[in-house]
């Protein structure tokens, strides 16, 4: 179990393609100068204790195809560079504290097969623009305050992708055991659906 703050030097290995540091206890935040390495493809540092943001440097790591962030500590509004990722096809932000509205943007990472945003604080609406990602196989919105309605653009993908693995694969916070209280999400196409304030969830394909 490796500790501490990342190293400097890390970010001077131009050409590294496969950063694995997950599952450690390094604290402090990733640097900016993560954008230095261009050549990366895996970047997982999941299960970390950091304390900072997703730097906007990332957006120059063009050559990403997986980024797990998940459970690591990081909060914020995700970066514009973020966006720029056009080849990512894993992107795990789950269990962390982020915030802010997921932008239309996301609809430029066209190579996304599986999307993780749920238990973090994320707000607004889903824009509809996940549905030019015609790849997209996961997406979990759960347990975070993404209200409205679920795009009917984004529903067009069940029928072609989102249904096609053995497990859940459209979570939302569209069920309600109150009677009294309406779901914090509308959705007509979620295999599986979850209580937002008791976090219950249920299949919803019968």
């Amino acid at each position: 179990d490796l500790s501490g703050t990342l190293p400097s030097g890390l970010f001077k290995l131009s050409t590294l393609q496969y950063f694995y540091l997950r599952a450690n206890s390094f604290t402090g935040s990733i640097s900016e100068d993560i954008g230095q390495l261009t050549k990366l493809i895996h970047l997982l540092v999941d299960e970390n204790k950091f304390n900072g943001t997703i730097p906007n440097s990332i957006g120059l790591c063009q050559d990403l195809e997986k980024l797990h962030l998940q459970e690591s500590g990081l909060h914020g509004t995700l970066p514009d560079g973020l966006y720029d990722l056009i080849n990512l096809q894993d992107l795990y932000l789950d269990r962390n504290d982020f915030s802010g509205t997921i932008s239309e943007r996301i609809g430029d990472m066209t190579g996304l097969l599986d999307l993780r945003l749920y238990e973090n604080r994320f707000s607004g609406a889903l824009p509809s623009t996940p549905g030019f990602c015609e790849d997209l196989e996961i997406l979990l919105i759960e347990n975070t305050n993404i209200t409205g309605t679920l795009p009917q653009e984004v529903c067009a993908l069940t029928a072609k992708n989102l249904f096609s693995i053995e497990y859940a694969a459209l979570r939302a916070d569209c069920y309600s055991g109150d009677v009294n209280v309406a779901p914090f999400i509308e959705c007509d196409c979620c295999d599986t659906c979850c209580d937002h304030v008791t976090h219950e969830c249920h299949n919803m394909i019968t």
